[in-house]
């Protein structure tokens, strides 16, 4: 029993993304996890012959079989942790966002390997959820724990921004219809294909595929461009100055 506690104990110690240093079992992790996504942008190419192809399709089956046992492993683990152990602490662990982040990295894929084998290759939806291991490559480096902990603090005032922003984008949307409609009823004969403009010109993009040709239509995307510099700029203060917060207070 004592050897077993021992194990445990270990394998926490080397897969908990909780810890502030680097173990031997992030960087095993951190390792997979950007081979997994070089592996995905390696297979998007058209012109692989079918013999790398398949190769590189068994690999890639290997890699979710691979997150699927680490998972379980940190899952059993967890009962070294005071915080986790019993039935209620396994419950914590098991909806904290990281782990649900952590499951939904390689469940998909291992549902569709089991049941549906000769789909899972061309299943590319399937491939978005490899996305989620990027959180938890995020989660494994106290940097980036940092920032999380910063946008957590500024989270009031970035919810108000972004109130504000969704009030701008429906009323941008709303003056270029009435400007526009008449103009250019494919782009803005409604208001929601007005909202496309205004998301692309409030983020200050602009991609020119879509602009107001009328004088007051010109007038008002002026107004709304304005406005989207200060959009992009308020987002960026808040989160810069609760990350030097931070900075300071661990000072």
């Amino acid at each position: 029993m004592a050897d077993t506690r021992t194990i445990q104990r270990r394998i926490w110690a080397g897969l908990y993304t909780g810890v502030k240093r680097f173990t031997w079992g992030h960087f095993l992790v951190a390792a997979i996890i950007l081979a997994s996504l070089i592996l995905l942008a390696i297979q998007t190419e058209p012109e692989l012959s079918p013999i790398i192809r398949s190769r590189l399709n068994f690999i890639d089956a290997l890699i979710p079989v691979f997150f699927a046992a680490e998972f379980s492993l940190r899952f059993w683990a967890a009962g070294a942790d005071r915080r986790f152990a019993g039935l209620a602490g396994r419950r914590r662990f098991t909806f904290r966002w990281v782990t649900v982040f952590d499951f939904l990295a390689f469940a998909p894929e291992i549902i569709m390997l089991v049941l549906f084998p000769e789909l899972w290759a061309g299943a590319r939806w399937v491939r978005l959820f490899r996305l989620f291991r990027l959180l938890k490559l995020f989660a494994m480096f106290p940097a980036f724990r940092e920032i999380g902990m910063a946008v957590r603090d500024a989270g009031r005032q970035l919810g108000a921004t972004l109130a504000m922003a969704t009030l701008l984008l429906f009323s941008a949307a709303v003056m270029l219809y009435v400007a526009e409609a008449d103009a250019q009823p494919e782009a803005f004969g409604s208001v929601p294909r007005a909202l496309w403009w205004a998301v692309a010109t409030l983020t200050t993009v602009g991609y020119g595929d879509v602009y107001p040709i009328t004088v007051m239509g010109k007038v008002m995307a002026g107004f709304v461009a304005i406005l989207g510099v200060g959009l992009v700029a308020l987002p960026a203060g808040i989160l810069a100055s609760s990350f030097a917060e931070r900075l300071r207070r661990r000072k």
